[in-house]
């Protein structure tokens, strides 16, 4: 005779829809996406009932399990078949599959009537109200706070002892970089400072050379007049051909990957008949533009860490040729790479992307990046070395906004063989607020945590003092990147990569704890480690920057069995800090997080930690 599953378990109360998607880590809910209909089959507490849903997997079975009610509005009431507790208990050990353990044991589940409790401590632990999604980051309600008095037994509990020690990590000392005893050449007598491009407004020249009729381009010389004619000034002249340059040649990664750049249209009535071109192609064009106009220009060949550079390489190979301009303007030298100025490659493809930074660019800066096969084109004093341009830091464009200064580095490559590396920089611009981060890319292991940590005492030129602290898993190399997050939001641009080498086992090494992104600057001193141990004492070390009002932080299980507010212990004004500390006590197993207090006293996540 066959039996309808229904008769083998809990009839449903009700049926709900589900209003967002919950997709739990505990391997006894019920997983869920917005939409799908649930039978209830039991109340477990005002806040946490039972149901199942159809299993799409395997046709003809069910999925159950435990699940927030908040998630869920009901959208059919059933009859129920229960009439009284003890036919619901026996139903209910009729049901051997699955076994749903209750986070709060219910003795009584129909239509009619509420849940009672077998522990009334335990009633006092329950939620007023359960998750909330916002933006892709868990808010939680705050819970009623347990009457329980545990104080007896954290007395009995051990200290955890996994305090953040600096000296397990390899430190370097503070190295000049070599840029830093350089300055630039100048040829004029009565100098009267260094030209800076980026407080110049060049929005209606860029405007202008942007809308050039395709009628003015057809030889060099008609193009070169009217993209210069109109203007007085040489400066203004030289922007108009870069802005027209980087707007419409495009780069040909065709060539550039097929090894044939060498004979790829690199003549400059080439490039402009074909919009075109590589390095040589954007470097020859400029240059007959501007001479055209009788403009001081001159081409410049040597190599670059440009496209597939990684950090630690040898770029004396032809792949890494490189070729851009040179210009006298008002008594000093500057450079022009109107190749990087019109966009990037990225994934074999051309990515057009206007970037300023490299029209009119101090030798200071363009150092760091490319290297001239005539030495007299750095236009340095004293020149830097093959050998030190290899060590320099691999800086991107923003790092010489934010004023980077590396207060300790070890070159390009950093070793060790603690399985830990500490690094330290300087951010001297202080108008640019933002935060950093840093990942490592480890044997195929991309994107592994780093912890970057805002110093609460400034650097040597009175800026903001970072600390990077990468844990290494294995023996071998790999590279570090770190990136910058403008306040307010944005998506974070590297700066700079490093190349690590271990000579350790990994034997050392701790996976740090995973972060969300929050609308203001924390810095974790303690606990940095991703897993803490169960039934420990943990000293919760927390700095906060710039929040007014100061925000409440707290730590709290999963399941909001506890929760702890962190105190206040020091509040410095002049470096416009709060510290955080609390001792917590992780009586309970699985996830913990560390959380502030947002709007409508809801809670959001600054980190997330197991608990073994």
């Amino acid at each position: 005779m066959s039996t309808n599953w229904e008769d083998l378990l809990w009839r449903p109360i009700h049926k709900a829809k589900a209003k967002m998607d919950y997709h739990s880590q505990h391997p006894m809910d019920l997983h869920f996406d917005a939409g799908e209909i649930i039978e209830v089959l039991g109340i477990e507490n005002e806040d946490w009932w039972n149901g199942s849903i159809q299993n799409t997997q395997k046709l003809g079975t069910f999925k159950f399990g435990s699940f927030p009610k908040i998630f869920v509005e009901v959208v059919e009431a059933v009859e129920s078949s229960f009439e009284s507790k003890n036919d619901y208990q026996q139903k209910k050990i009729i049901n051997s599959k699955p076994n749903l353990p209750p986070r709060k044991k219910p003795l009584v589940t129909s239509n009619n009537n509420k849940p009672s409790y077998d522990d009334d401590n335990n009633k006092t632990d329950v939620l007023n109200k359960l998750p909330q999604l916002l933006n892709k980051i868990p808010e939680l309600t705050k819970p009623k706070l347990s009457s329980s008095n545990n104080s007896s037994r954290e007395n009995s509990l051990k200290i955890s002892a996994m305090s953040f020690d600096l000296e397990t990590y390899e430190q370097f000392e503070s190295r000049p970089d070599p840029v830093s005893r350089c300055e630039p050449v100048v040829v004029a007598k009565d100098f009267e400072g260094f030209f800076d491009a980026s407080v110049v407004d060049f929005t209606i020249i860029d405007e202008y050379a942007r809308e050039t009729p395709i009628s003015e381009t057809e030889t060099i010389g008609k193009l070169s007049y009217y993209l210069t004619s109109v203007w007085d000034h040489p400066l203004y002249k030289l922007r108009a051909i870069f802005t027209w340059v980087t707007d419409n040649i495009s780069y040909d990664c065709e060539s550039f990957f097929s090894g044939q750049y060498r004979n790829a249209a690199n003549g400059a009535k080439d490039v402009l008949k074909k919009r075109s071109a590589v390095c040589a192609g954007y470097s020859e064009l400029f240059y007959e533009l501007s001479k055209a106009a009788r403009l001081d220009v001159w081409k410049i060949n040597g190599n670059a860490k440009g496209a597939g550079y990684t950090a630690g390489a040898d770029i004396s190979g032809s792949e890494y040729g490189h070729a851009w301009n040179g210009v006298l303007y008002e008594g000093e030298y500057l450079l022009i790479d109107s190749t990087w100025g019109a966009g990037h490659l990225h994934n074999g493809q051309f990515v057009k992307s206007f970037n300023p930074f490299y029209f009119m660019c101090s030798p200071m800066k363009m150092i760091y990046r490319h290297l001239p096969t005539d030495p007299k084109h750095q236009y340095l004093k004293p020149i830097i070395s093959s050998e030190e341009f290899l060590n320099l830091p691999y800086f991107r464009e923003l790092c010489f906004k934010n004023g980077i200064n590396l207060t300790r580095w070890s070159g390009h490559i950093a070793e060790t063989s603690k399985d830990k590396i500490s690094l330290e920089f300087e951010h001297t611009a202080l108008e640019e607020t933002g935060y950093y981060g840093a990942n490592l890319d480890w044997k195929g292991q991309s994107k592994l945590a780093v912890v970057v940590q805002r110093l609460t005492h400034p650097g040597p030129n009175g800026g903001i003092l970072y600390r990077i602290l990468c844990n290494i898993p294995s023996n071998g190399d790999g590279h570090l990147s770190v990136y910058y997050y403008p306040r307010g939001g944005g998506e974070g641009p590297q700066l700079i990569t490093q190349k690590i080498i271990n000579h350790g086992t990994g034997s050392n090494y701790k996976q740090f704890v995973n972060t969300y992104g929050i609308p203001f600057i924390v810095s974790i001193v303690n606990p940095l480690e991703a897993t803490l141990e169960h039934n420990t004492k943990v000293r919760f070390e927390i700095n906060v920057f710039g929040e007014h009002p100061t925000p409440k932080l707290l730590v709290f299980d999963q399941s909001f069995k506890k929760k702890q507010f962190l105190e206040i212990v020091d509040r410095n004004d002049e470096q416009d800090y709060v510290t955080f500390v609390g001792d917590v006590v992780l009586s309970y197993k699985g996830k913990w997080h560390l959380g502030y207090e947002s709007k409508d006293n809801y809670f959001s996540y600054i980190a997330e930690y197991d608990v073994d």
